[in-house]
Order: C-alpha cells, then sequence, then structure tokens
C-alpha cells in the first residue's frame, strides 16, 4: 500500500511537471514529457485510460528536438488536466466536508505558477539545481530508464554479453556496431568468441600477450600435456588474441592497412626499470617502448634503500632452502619480507605496497608470517584478510587505493604499487647440466620452476612504480645456466649491483 502511495504522488508528480508554456517547454519539455510516459507505463490503470491520440502526443512531445515552440501546447495542457482529474481524488478536508475542486486546481497553478516564477528569478540555478536533485533522488525507475534509453555504452563480461540483462537492455537486439574487449589476452577462444558475434562494423581487442596467457582447465591441459606431443600443446596455450595479432600483422605487410597498434610509452615506473622491462620482455619481439614521465616522478626515501630503484636481498641456500611438493614454499623468504614491511609502511604512510610470488603455498606462508605484526588477520574459515587499518590510502585523485596486497602473480595483473617486494622462493643445489638439450631442458623446469615462465616473470616485475624489491638466493641467478634459463632475472641482478640499485646480504 506505501508503495502504491508512493508510485501515485511520483505520478502525480510526473503529471505536474509536464511543460504546457514555451519558455518551460523549450527547457526540459521533451524530458519531462519523456519521463510522464514513463511513469504512466508502470501505472497500467493511467495508461490504459489515456486516449490513443494523447499517448501519441505525449510521444511526439518527448521526441521533440526543435528549437520552435510547438503548436500542441494547449492540447497538453488539456492531457494535464484530463489526467490530474482522473489520478487525484476527492479531496475531502479533516472535519469531513468536500473540498472545492476548482479551489484545489486553483491553488495547484498557483504552486506551478510561483515554481515558474522562481525558476525564472535571481538564484533560479538554485531551484532548478535542487528540483534535479529531488529527481534524482526519489524517481529511481525513471534515472535508470533515462539512463538506458540514451545510453551510447554497455559493459559486461565476455560470457554475459550474451546474458539476459544485456538482452534487455538492447530490448533483444543481440548487435553492437562496434565491440571493444579489454584484457582480450586473457580470453579463451570460446569466451572470446561470444561478444565478437555480437559486432555489426568494428571489433577492437585490448590486450598484452607478453602478460599472462588465456585461462585453461588446469586437468585437462594436464590431460592433454600427457596425450599430446610439444608442439600442439603450445599452440593450445597461445591465445587467440596472440593469434589474431601475428595474423594482421602479416596482413598489414601484404595490404599496407594497419590493423595492430601497439603502445610505446610507459608511464607507470622509474624510467630505468621501465627500460629494463623493455629491454627484456618486449625489445626481442620488436616491441620496445621509451619511459613517458620523468624519474623525478618517482623518487623515494625508503630506509635502507637510498631512493634507489631495484635491490637484490639474498638470503642464502644456508638460511633455508625451498620446500618442494605441489606448490614450492620457503618460510625464510617469508619471514623476511615479513619483518621489513611494517616499519616501512609506518614510516612511509603514503605508499603502497605488493607482495608477489609464484606460488600459492609461498602466499600462505606469507601470510602466516604478517600475522604477527598486525598487518594480516586470520579468518574463520582458514584465509587471511589485510587488516582493515593497512588496507586503503587516499589517492592523487581525491579517491582511495590499495595499500597493500598479497597475492600470487595473477592477483596482479593489471595492479600497481609504489613498492614490490618478489619473493623468488627457489633456493636449490638440483643438477642443471646435460649434454642432451631436452633433458637439459627438463633439469632447468626442476631447477627454476615458473621462473623460466616469461609471462608471468613480465607481469610480477612490471607492477612496482618507485621500487621493485627481489628476495631470493642470488646463487640461482649466478649459476651457469641462468642466462639461457632465467635471463631477465640474472640482469636485473645486475642492475641491482649498478649505481641505481643495491644488492643486501641477510
Amino acid at each position: 500500500m506505501l508503495q502504491a502511495d508512493a508510485e501515485q504522488k511520483l505520478l502525480l508528480k510526473a503529471v505536474r511537471s509536464l511543460r504546457i508554456e514555451a519558455i518551460s517547454f523549450a527547457d526540459d519539455g521533451a524530458k519531462n514529457a519523456y519521463k510522464l510516459i514513463k511513469r504512466l507505463q508502470a501505472a497500467h490503470d493511467a495508461h490504459d485510460a489515456l486516449e490513443s491520440t494523447d499517448e501519441k502526443l505525449l510521444q511526439q512531445a518527448a521526441d521533440w528536438d526543435n528549437e520552435q515552440v510547438p503548436d500542441f501546447l494547449d492540447k497538453l495542457a488539456g492531457i494535464q488536466d484530463n489526467l490530474l482529474d482522473r489520478l487525484q481524488p476527492d479531496l475531502v478536508a479533516q472535519d469531513g466536508l468536500r473540498v472545492d475542486t476548482d479551489v484545489a486546481a486553483l491553488l495547484a497553478d498557483m504552486v506551478d505558477s510561483l515554481y515558474e516564477k522562481a525558476r525564472r528569478s535571481q538564484g533560479s540555478e538554485a531551484a532548478v539545481l535542487e528540483e534535479y536533485r529531488k529527481d534524482l533522488e526519489q524517481d529511481t525507475p525513471a534515472v535508470r530508464d533515462a539512463i538506458r534509453h540514451y545510453t551510447a555504452v554497455l559493459a559486461a563480461t565476455c560470457q554475459q554479453a550474451a546474458g539476459y540483462q544485456m538482452n534487455q537492455a538492447k530490448h533483444d537486439n543481440a548487435v553492437f556496431k562496434s565491440v571493444i574487449v579489454d584484457e582480450a589476452a586473457r580470453a579463451n577462444p570460446l569466451d572470446l568468441f561470444i561478444p565478437l558475434a555480437r559486432a555489426e562494423r568494428h571489433i577492437v581487442l585490448v590486450g598484452d600477450h607478453r602478460q599472462l596467457p588465456h585461462l585453461l582447465e588446469p586437468d585437462i591441459e594436464r590431460e592433454l600435456g600427457s596425450s599430446m606431443n610439444e608442439q600442439t600443446c603450445a599452440a593450445l596455450k597461445k591465445s587467440l588474441f596472440e593469434r589474431l595479432f601475428k595474423q594482421l600483422q602479416q596482413r598489414e605487410k601484404k595490404d599496407g592497412i594497419r590493423r595492430v597498434i601497439t603502445l610505446d610509452t610507459q608511464y607507470r615506473m622509474h624510467p630505468t626499470l621501465g627500460q629494463f622491462v623493455s629491454d627484456n620482455f618486449y625489445k626481442p619481439h620488436g616491441e620496445s617502448f621509451d619511459s613517458g614521465r620523468p624519474a623525478a616522478d618517482f623518487t623515494h626515501d625508503l630506509t635502507a634503500y637510498e631512493n634507489k630503484v631495484a635491490a637484490w636481498v639474498n638470503i642464502s641456500f644456508k638460511k633455508g632452502k625451498e620446500n618442494s611438493g605441489k606448490s614450492k614454499s620457503r618460510p625464510v623468504e617469508a619471514q623476511w619480507i615479513a619483518k621489513q614491511l611494517k616499519p616501512l609502511m609506518q614510516q612511509h604512510p603514503g605508499l603502497s605496497f605488493g607482495i608477489i610470488s609464484f606460488y600459492a603455498a609461498q602466499i600462505t606462508e606469507i601470510f602466516r608470517a604478517l600475522v604477527p605484526q598486525g598487518l594480516v588477520t586470520e579468518q574463520e574459515n582458514g584465509g587471511y584478510q589485510i587488516a582493515e587499518n593497512w588496507q586503503h590510502i587516499p589517492s592523487d585523485d581525491g579517491k582511495t587505493k590499495e595499500r597493500l596486497r598479497v597475492g600470487t602473480v595473477d592477483a596482479f595483473q593489471g595492479k600497481e604499487f609504489d613498492v614490490v617486494f618478489l619473493s623468488m622462493t627457489h633456493s636449490n643445489s638440483f643438477k642443471d647440466r646435460d649434454s642432451d638439450p631436452i633433458v637439459q631442458t627438463k633439469l632447468w623446469q626442476r631447477k627454476y620452476g615458473h621462473l623460466m615462465l616469461e609471462n608471468r616473470l613480465c607481469v610480477a616485475m612490471s607492477r612496482q612504480q618507485r621500487l621493485l624489491i627481489c628476495v631470493g638466493d642470488v646463487e640461482m641467478v649466478k649459476n651457469a645456466s641462468a642466462k639461457q634459463a632465467i635471463p631477465a632475472l640474472k640482469n636485473f641482478y645486475t642492475l641491482c649491483q649498478g649505481e641505481q640499485g643495491h644488492v643486501i646480504s641477510t
């Protein structure tokens, strides 16, 4: 009952807001006519009582986009009077006497006249804004309808692009003139085809196949890996985005039509770090880039790092080796990071920090080590959460941003932090040399594991803005095979030994 009364009031308000004078109609007549139509459609009884000619006239008013004064304002006034007569109940005073409807109508006209005068008087902007604010607060369905009516952009995940809500918004019209897919390199082909099939003229795929690839079902991937040759497995791991990227590059060479654009300037990080990422992950493929911001934008005064941009914290094999299993961990690295992190965050409350590992087991070790520091709380379900006081800080745009994140590489795709700790985790004395190239590759995979995955390493080493700190056993990159197996990490250690780097031995 209360909801019906509220809807009745909103409908009456929409009727009274119908513009029937030239000046007011030129201001927002079409918009108010559209709102009234939507209100009438929601109130079926009132809509059914409306004559078809009146309905067409209201639609004509809602569609009006001519600067000239329409010649149907008198007819609109008649529609308004008719609707008010139908919608307003017989007015009865508290003592039981019937109110004179002519007097009530005259008073309503007086209110409208006073309102129109207020709109045109000094300070009328405030009155208009106040009405607009009330409309936004009190007429949520109309606001939603207006946004849906005028919007030119709809957003959804790949699978939801063909979902119920999208079809409702498009009135079951399944076609878009243009479709843009962000993070397209991470979508598997079947998911990617869903939005692509809805494009009429243009398809724009945005992504980076040098970073995390599309997601495959782990069990299926393992099964295929045991039954197919390496070439077939490699083809399955290649994203549709990467295939199209290379195919369109080849087509451009033939017909000269440019279909691929590669961004060539980074703005996230210190120029030295940007150059490192470019040289190690993009330049070998002919996709190098420059830095668009000066080094002065990325200064810091973190204790023990002396305004350096790269640091290597050496925790030797003797201090503790990796723990092997389905997922690897190295508690000694986790404990060192946890002890260092809180003082740095306390001394520099305006900086954000990220802790990245390649293994879920190591992330669990890091979370455990952060609990005694008060940076993380353990949940009843056994999970972990960043403590409330350490979750967010103000950002430059006046909003808030994440202050601390701990996770595997997958959790950092698209993220950035002032300072990043990279937990290397691998520390072992496994054999890494063999005369048979195939056997040697398998030995490298056993020794270095995920460190050999270039795309994951690219993501892990490109999240920082001011400082990247690698925590791990330096002997792993000094090893003779490191130059071939993990060249980017070896080159990072070389950077840490230079003027803008710092090496710490624990």
